[in-house]
């Protein structure tokens, strides 16, 4: 395991964990000389992640570990329920599918390991920054999984008789004016976030609901803002663990 002192001033301290020593080694030379990326640390396998995480507190592990699929699963769900560290998964093994399956179980990106270095270290900055790293194919089985999930919850708060416009959060149902003002969401930005889900698309949305698209963007901004998400994939994501996947017809409004 080998680890570097970590500044006061370190803006995004990163760990790599990899078990391809040559690799790990030019990654690491790459970007500390070519980059702004401030490597602290190195995990040289699987055991040593979480220890390294402990101990140097990282912003992000960029995870490179030739592990099978149930222990990479594991290893995420253990990393993101031990630590706040944003997580970004190297693979060139992985189909659509369990790239979007990665990211449920937490990771914040995933990039092919014949990446470039630019791209490797441009979508370090990104997920740096608060958000995602995925390929454009990706994304469109991520959407078909959020629409089969959302359809999934309706189904069972019909079952449980939910009235609409109720809204289940975590194990509560938010049933009051008070309880979504908590939220700091207006009832257009339930609708936004439900027609989203859905996977409408900005212009999709602003048909539903008879707005611009610069309006949609204008709530998109807002909600983005009032709960700390940076793109759609994010706020999707909330949405889902939050249970604000009513439809957009069901939540009322008047403006």
């Amino acid at each position: 395991m080998e680890v570097a002192s970590v500044t006061s001033n370190s803006s995004g301290p990163v760990i790599l964990a990899s078990d391809f020593p040559i690799f790990r080694d030019s990654l690491k030379t790459y970007l500390k000389q070519e980059t702004d990326i401030d490597i602290v640390g190195c995990a040289n396998s699987e055991q040593e992640v979480i220890p390294l995480l402990q101990s140097l507190q990282p912003k992000l592990v960029v995870l490179d570990l030739n592990l099978e699929w149930e222990a990479l699963c594991a290893l995420l769900h253990q990393i993101h329920t031990t630590s706040s560290v944003r997580s970004l998964v190297m693979s060139d093994a992985l189909d659509s599918s369990r790239v979007t399956q990665l990211i449920l179980h937490g990771a914040h990106g995933v990039v092919p390991s014949r990446t470039t270095r630019e791209l490797l270290a441009k979508s370090i900055h990104t997920v740096l920054a608060g958000s995602f790293w995925v390929s454009r194919a990706t994304v469109t089985d991520f959407v078909a999984l959020i629409r089969e999930s959302a359809s999934g919850m309706r189904v069972k708060m019909a079952d449980a008789k939910i009235e609409p416009g109720d809204i289940a959060t975590g194990s509560a149902q938010i049933k009051s004016e008070a309880e979504i003002a908590r939220l700091g969401l207006t009832r257009r930005e339930i609708q936004v976030i439900g027609a989203l889900v859905d996977g409408q698309t900005n212009k999709d949305i602003a048909s539903t609901f008879g707005i611009s698209e610069y309006t949609v963007k204008h709530h998109l901004t807002n909600i983005y803002d009032k709960l700390g998400v940076y793109n759609r994939v994010e706020l999707v994501l909330f949405a889902i663990n939050r249970g604000l996947c009513v439809s957009p017809a069901a939540v009322a409004t008047t403006d």
